[in-house]
């Protein structure tokens, strides 16, 4: 661009403005300004903006000056001035956030560069009256005595930069020191430019241009590096794994006290505790290190012997740091590892994180602190539980042939006879065949859909009893806690059986007392209000753990389901036949029916019926039965207790 007589060349300065700009809005829009670090590089953006904005209007006023107010000229290339240094002071300042020894160290030096640059500040504005930096005669802008002293003190900083790198270069991630390094290489390949020509205007684009080298690298970096230890993060990772050929081992090291380890650290000390963990992983994995997070540390190799040999060695780093820090430290680190191995195409990244949690998961549960290796067996078993998950997501639905509910009919002592059923979830004839209760509920516990199955495992039984209405008197089913903890579960279970037109009696939910531990209050007010419209509550697996008596008088339950390691605990000794009777006589007073699953034997049978139970459920009378065999039992038993 050439304006005016004096053939001043800004495309350079207009460039950058513009570019600055754009810094700007980007740095306004993705960072909270709470955050010392990325404030210092919007203070930067500003400044670059400010300073390339001015040195273009200050070169239209000098090459108008005699049209333009003098004042407005002069405010122009002192707004210039004002702003040129604030982007070296930036990354100087920025450097000392990341690498300072010590608290007042950094305090000291960021001192020293704000005195400077007030300092400066000052000639700025003094400038105004005694043209140290540049004045207008009547042949224009002139160049005042202090002219270089803009070069002098950008380049100081540029130096002071450098040394603060260089003197604690293992205190700051490799990649981070390099763009701090080459900073002034930036600086002084534009300003040699306008030194060997000074018609051409690159200063603000000097500043600029090096604020944007620091922000775009170091902003790059945060995308696949830890800016703090200098490791690829979990993106990387992920990218690896899924690009890994051949057969691979991914380790990985959980720490799983790290926040209060941070709690108890400076932050500096606690980021030199991460930097040196990060240099123990780069040195062992090589370029095969990342972070996950700030409380666990990953790395791929071949060879198990290889993973071992490491895992040894990062334990005795870790030995070696716990006793460095146990002055600092109210408690030692706590880490669990373990590694898997893997083939490209076998498996998803997301599988292998999940595999690695339960291990982790299962190793603290356990106290080992030992490296843990996940076998082949483990893979098979989580891909059939993926497997599981995505055919319940499908098959969880009231219309669904395959998610199914079996029956199995409870027998009254008093009747002789059956009475009502309880309700069994099966999962039957899927890709992988039928699929045990046991192994398709865990599953939905673990994946967030059991609330999604007892729901729609209730509505099949409403089904079921609407299309039957007359041959079952009622049926009992399981709530689990998620259930029971739901705020809809009163109107959902109430408007279920207004829609297949029953009535509140014909459904027994069964609960068990492990629902009460966390959720005692909220449980106990949805169980009054399904009560009081006439649905009856039993206590299921009386006698398998946590046990109050005082839950079982408070909470409107009609009958006991005792448990089958009663029944086999009264078939040991003399002992246990009195404590279950006595069992038995105490809930009885209290008004409370007796209902014993489990029972398989004639002579359990006898025992139970001698201590006095009301009903039986158990193999010896009836297995689980499909919903049409259940309706052909009852109509024989039916039209056996109501003969023509």
């Amino acid at each position: 661009m050439d304006l005016g007589s004096l053939n001043y060349y800004i495309m350079g300065e207009v460039v950058s403005c513009l570019l600055s700009l754009v810094l700007c809005c980007n740095i306004f829009i993705s960072f909270s300004f709470y955050d010392y670090r990325h404030r210092l590089f919007m203070y930067g953006g500003v400044s670059a903006f400010l300073a390339t904005l001015a040195d273009v209007l200050s070169v239209i006023c000098i090459a108008n000056f005699k049209t333009i107010p003098l004042w407005i000229a002069v405010a122009i290339s002192t707004i210039f001035f004002s702003f040129l240094l604030m982007i070296p002071l930036v990354l100087s300042n920025y450097a000392l956030s990341l690498v300072a020894k010590d608290k007042k160290s950094g305090i000291v030096l960021t001192q020293i560069n704000f005195l400077i640059y007030a300092l400066w500040m000052l000639i700025v504005i003094l400038n105004i009256k005694t043209g140290w930096l540049f004045y207008y005669d009547d042949t224009g802008y002139v160049r005042g005595p202090l002219k270089y002293l803009t070069y002098i003190l950008t380049f100081y900083y540029a130096f002071l930069t450098v040394c603060i790198v260089l003197c604690n270069i293992k205190a700051i991630a490799r990649r981070v020191a390099v763009v701090f390094c080459l900073y002034p290489v930036v600086c002084f390949g534009f300003l040699l430019i306008q030194l060997l020509n000074p018609r051409i205007l690159l200063t603000g684009t000097s500043a600029f241009s090096a604020l944007l080298f620091a922000y775009v690298t170091i902003q790059s970096d945060l995308l696949d590096y830890d800016i703090i230890t200098g490791l690829m993060n979990e993106n990387k990772l992920k990218r690896r794994v899924i690009g890994r050929k051949g057969q691979s081992y991914l380790y990985m090291l959980s720490i799983d006290n790290i926040n209060l380890i941070q709690s108890n650290m400076e932050v500096k000390d606690f980021n030199k505790m991460l930097l040196d963990l990060g240099n123990v992983f780069t040195r062992e994995f090589d370029h095969t290190a990342f972070i996950i997070g700030t409380s666990r540390f990953a790395g791929l190799c071949r060879e198990l012997s290889h993973v071992q040999q490491i895992a040894k060695e990062i334990d005795e780093y870790i030995t070696q740091l716990n006793t460095d820090l146990n002055t600092v430290l109210p408690t030692p680190l706590e880490t669990y590892s373990t590694a898997i191995a893997f083939a490209d195409g076998e498996v998803t990244y997301e599988n292998l994180v999940e595999v690695i949690n339960n291990r982790l998961t299962k190793s603290k549960n356990d106290g080992v602190r030992t490296l843990q290796l996940c076998d082949e067996a483990i893979l098979v078993d989580m891909e059939r539980k993926r497997y599981i998950h995505k055919i319940l997501k499908r098959e969880l639905v009231l219309e669904s042939e395959k998610f199914q509910v079996w029956f199995q009919p409870i027998y009254s002592i008093k009747e002789k006879k059956f009475v009502y059923m309880e309700a069994l979830s099966r999962l039957m004839d899927t890709e992988i065949g039928d699929i045990p209760p046991q192994e398709f509920v865990s599953v939905a516990e673990t994946r967030g859909l059991i609330e999604k199955l007892g729901f729609v495992m209730f509505e099949k039984v409403c089904k079921f009893l609407s299309e039957n209405q007359g041959l079952f008197d009622a049926v009992s089913i399981n709530f689990s806690v998620y259930q029971m903890t739901n705020q809809n579960v009163v109107a959902n279970v109430l408007g279920a059986i207004r829609r297949f037109g029953l009535k509140p009696e014909n459904i027994i939910m069964e609960i068990t007392e492990s629902i009460f531990i966390d959720n005692f209050e909220l449980v106990k007010e949805n169980m009054l209000k399904l009560a009081q419209a006439g649905v009856r509550f039993y206590l299921d697996d009386f006698g398998t753990g946590y046990s109050n008596l005082a839950n079982v008088i408070a909470l409107p339950f009609t009958s006991i389901k005792i448990d089958r390691t009663l029944v086999l605990m009264m078939e040991e000794t003399e002992k246990g036949v009195t404590l279950f009777r006595n069992l038995v006589s105490t809930f009885k007073d209290a008004g409370l029916k007796i209902l014993v699953e489990g029972v398989e034997t004639n002579n359990q049978n006898y025992l139970v019926e001698k201590a006095g139970a009301d009903y039986i459920q158990g193999f010896l009378y009836s297995r689980p039965l499909p919903p049409e065999e259940c309706v052909e039992l009852f109509n024989k038993l039916y039209h056996s207790y109501n003969p023509k």
